[in-house]
């Protein structure tokens, strides 16, 4: 009966020949016009065994399905061979983007449909589907495999922990003014996952804000104070208190410890020569009573020496009304019940015992490392770190 069809119905010669002439697509069309979806069908799945790369053969077998919805056992069997298809293609190509994992997400659930678990379980590992993989594998019996990636998961599950556990400890220790313990903290996450880029951020962020070394600038209320915590300090247009002036030379004078410990002021070498008096300074000058001091002729500093502390004030010169506050340890900060130290290479502000102040939002009591940007509020006054 189909070939006197095929004798009077011009759709299926044309068909006919377009499929001897090897233009199947052509010959699948005319079949379906004609009524034949099987034979279309049938034409597609032949081009797809012909089909010069994996996802044209896939694009065939996409298309037979159309024709095959009267027919289940075929279109199981196309179903699986299209799964295949799309596998070995991901597998030779990777999964570029949202879309390939979207088919080959789908290539996955046919095959598992159809009871091909193992092919299917090689799908949802390309895929990073775990707990699809671990069902797929136990379809199919591979017991060494599911116990391998149940093992797996259990020590990713104990790393994420690790590192849930580190990054709180982290944000909570930043909060507190505790940023040496933040600090280690990132470290013990990036342990558990090396190189995670958020985490190295974190980290750059955190190592690039704290203040290290032994000298810091913080604006006390409406004044900028300079705390310097290691001897000798030097005073210029390059030390540690920075002092401007036509006069001045980079490292011009230093405050410094004689032998017996007591604080003396001494010529560094300068150009213009520390002046006392109007008189160049020859031997160190002991700082046992407030000393005014000449930076060659246009800058004058007054020193006045307190509890374990010097203070710094430029009298005359282009930094006029700057202050620095030098001594070792403990620092108290001006108009505060608080002090500056320097500690494991950073500056860090100490309460005294028993006040509370604020840092950003949250109330705090011990010791602040700081970094730039902070903002405390001690006593009522705000003492902030430049950014």
């Amino acid at each position: 009966m189909r070939g006197l069809r095929r004798l009077f119905s011009r759709a299926l010669r044309l068909a006919s020949a377009a499929e001897a002439e090897g233009r199947y697509r052509d010959a699948a069309r005319l079949y379906a016009e004609a009524g034949e979806p099987r034979a279309a069908a049938e034409a597609l799945l032949f081009l797809a065994g012909r089909a010069p790369s994996l996802r044209e053969r896939a694009d065939a077998y996409e298309d037979a399905l159309r024709f095959l919805a009267d027919d289940a056992a075929r279109r199981a069997e196309v179903e699986v061979q299209l799964g295949m298809t799309r596998l070995e293609d991901a597998r030779l190509h990777g999964l570029g983007n949202a879309e390939a994992r979207r088919v080959l997400a789908e290539a996955a659930a046919r095959l598992e449909a159809h009871a091909r678990p193992a092919e299917a379980a090689a799908a949802w590992e390309l895929l990073g589907r775990e707990d699809d993989l671990a069902r797929c594998l136990a379809a199919a019996g591979e017991v060494e495999r599911l116990e391998a990636l149940l093992s797996e998961g259990q020590r990713a599950e104990a790393q994420a922990r690790t590192v849930r556990a580190a990054v709180a400890e982290y944000e909570l220790a930043t909060a507190l003014g505790q940023r040496l313990e933040a600090r280690a903290a990132l470290l013990r996450a990036l342990d558990a996952t090396p190189a995670e880029p958020s985490l190295v951020a974190l980290l750059r962020d955190l190592d690039a804000r704290l203040v290290a070394g032994t000298s810091v600038t913080l604006h006390v209320g409406e004044r900028a104070c300079t705390f310097v915590g290691a001897l000798p300090a030097g005073l210029g247009r390059d030390a540690e208190i920075r002092v401007r002036g036509a006069s001045v030379s980079r490292r011009h004078a230093e405050i410094a410890r004689d032998a017996a410990g007591a604080f003396v002021v001494r010529d560094a070498g300068s150009r213009n020569g520390t002046l006392v008096g109007g008189l160049p300074l020859g031997a160190p000058l002991a700082l046992d009573v407030p000393r005014t001091i000449g930076l060659g002729d246009d800058v004058s500093v007054t020193l006045v020496p307190g509890d374990g502390v010097i203070d710094v004030e430029v009298e005359r010169g282009p930094d006029r009304g700057a202050r620095c506050h030098v001594g070792e340890g403990v620092i108290p900060i001006p108009g505060v019940r608080a002090s500056v130290r320097f500690e494991r290479g950073f500056a860090q502000v100490v309460p005294a015992g028993g006040v509370e102040f604020q840092l950003g939002a949250r109330a705090c009591r011990g010791a602040v490392v700081l970094l730039r940007g902070d903002e405390l509020g001690i006593d009522g006054v705000t003492v902030s770190v430049p950014a």
